[in-house]
């Protein structure tokens, strides 16, 4: 019997070995994986986001000065022509106040 115990040992005792080489091979294999993924991400993924965060900048430059330049067209042209514009406010508020007033819901028709 004590043969076979000691048998018994042993395959533990290697199994044991080849546990613990199986799973440093596994932290081995994850720390190389985990470094070409960093290394992915510096050359590859962050370029393209710094990429795309410089033409989302770009863009949104673009909208605002467009925007800027527009509003100050239009200022330029009410400074020019003052009393047509306050008249055609006037008239289009006119317009819309009638519109609304003819059939109000806001209060129920007492009868």
């Amino acid at each position: 019997m004590s043969q076979l115990g000691n048998d018994i040992r042993n395959v533990r005792d290697e199994a044991t070995a080849a546990g613990g080489r199986l799973a440093d091979d596994a932290r081995a294999e994850l720390a190389r994986l985990r470094s070409q993924v960093e290394r992915l991400m510096e050359e590859r993924v962050t370029p393209a986001l710094g990429q795309a965060a410089e033409t989302v900048e770009d863009y949104s430059r673009r909208a605002r000065h467009s925007i800027e330049d527009n509003a100050n067209a239009v200022a330029e042209t009410v400074r020019a022509q003052p009393l047509l514009y306050v008249t055609a406010a006037a008239f289009g508020g006119y317009l819309i106040g009638r519109l609304m007033g003819t059939r109000t819901y806001v209060y129920p028709d007492r009868k």
